[in-house]
This record gives structure tokens, sequence and C-alpha cells, in this order.
């Protein structure tokens, strides 16, 4: 039976964790989650299937060496930007070795610094993607801890922008049940997001 649970314990970020070449768990999850945000990210840039798949694990042979002196500093920015740096830098390279024009912004940027992939800003296509995939799959992940009236009420309210008290009426529960609902789902979510990305922005702007 499924339980009501924002997850009381923090479990390790998935970030700390591939940084031990020796957790295959881990890096099966990474390479799932974000091998489908970098492959669609490729595609978006006009790569055929073949193409975007190859470059796709060109970005994850440079995230293997890399990763290990990846240092997650809120003060300098999010993994979202380091991730796309690397991602920017092999479409470009691809594009190079082919003789095409480079689209977007142009020139390799070091993907090894965090400081220089965030001191050069962010591209904003990139970003939409990496909060939409983040938020989809934290969501997925959570949906299994809770039972169906909880998260029924979390999406009207949360996902569709219901308010409370018609969302309330219309699940028959009180509304201090949907406001707890709502506390409850969404504290799963950011535990979630800081596992899968130690990267809150979803949550605070």
């Amino acid at each position: 039976m499924v339980h009501d649970s924002a997850g009381a314990s923090t479990r390790p970020s998935l970030l700390l964790r591939i940084r031990d070449p020796r957790d295959a768990e881990a890096w099966k999850t990474f390479v799932d989650i974000y091998g489908r945000l970098v492959y669609r990210h490729c595609r978006g840039r006009g790569l055929s299937h073949e193409n975007a798949e190859n470059v796709t694990q060109e970005v994850f042979a440079q995230v293997t060496q890399s990763i290990r002196g990846f240092d997650y500093q809120p003060d300098l920015g999010r993994f979202r930007h380091w991730l796309g740096t690397v991602t920017r830098n092999e479409i470009n390279r691809f594009f190079k070795k082919e003789g095409r024009a480079v689209h977007g912004r142009g020139g390799i940027e070091d993907e090894q610094g965090l400081e220089n992939a965030v001191s050069r800003g962010e591209d904003t296509a990139w970003t939409e993607e990496f909060n939409a995939h983040l938020l989809e799959t934290a969501l997925a992940r959570s949906r299994p801890h809770f039972e169906e009236q909880t998260w029924r009420a979390f999406e009207l309210v949360w996902l569709e922008k219901r308010p409370a008290v018609q969302v309330a009426r219309e699940l028959k529960v009180p509304i201090d049940r949907v406001y707890v609902a709502k506390s409850r789902v969404l504290e799963r979510l950011q535990q979630e997001v800081q596992e899968l990305a130690d990267d809150s922005a979803l949550f605070s702007g």
C-alpha cells in the first residue's frame, strides 16, 4: 500500500554519488535522466537522431572526466549551467567538424570551470528545457509516495492553479487537507530536485 510521505530522510545527492565511478546505480540513474534531456536538446538544435545520440555520448564522456572535480557552489551557479556548457560545447564541436555554422552562441567554453560557465551567462532555451525536464522527472519520482486524493489535491492547486476552496469542494475534503496535501507534495518535490541536481531553482525562482 502507498503511504503519503514527504521523505523524512535526505538522500545523498546524485551529483555527489556519480563522483564515485564505482557507483553504477547512480551513473545509470544519471544517464537515464539527463541523457533524455541532452538528446532532446541536440535534436532541437537540428541534429539527426544518429548525430544527437553520438553527441549525447560525447557529453557524458566529458561529464565522466570532469565530474570528480565538480564542486557545487550556489554562490557561483547551478548544475544546470555546467551541464548546459558541456552540451553546447559538444554541439558546437559537431557543427565545426561538419563544416557548418554554429547555431546560437559561438565559441567553445571551458566546461571544466563552473565559474567560467556561469560568468558567460545562461542559455535561455537550455534553462527552460532543463527546468521542465527536472520538474517532470521529480513529479514522476514523487507520485508513487502519495495516495490518489493527496496527489489530486496537489495537482489541482499547484499544477492547475485552482483556488483551494474550489478544490476542497470538488474533492469533498476540508480545506486544510488541501493545503496539507500541497505542502507535503512540494516538500517531496524539493527533495527530489535536490537529490537530482542540487538545484532548487524550480521553487526559489
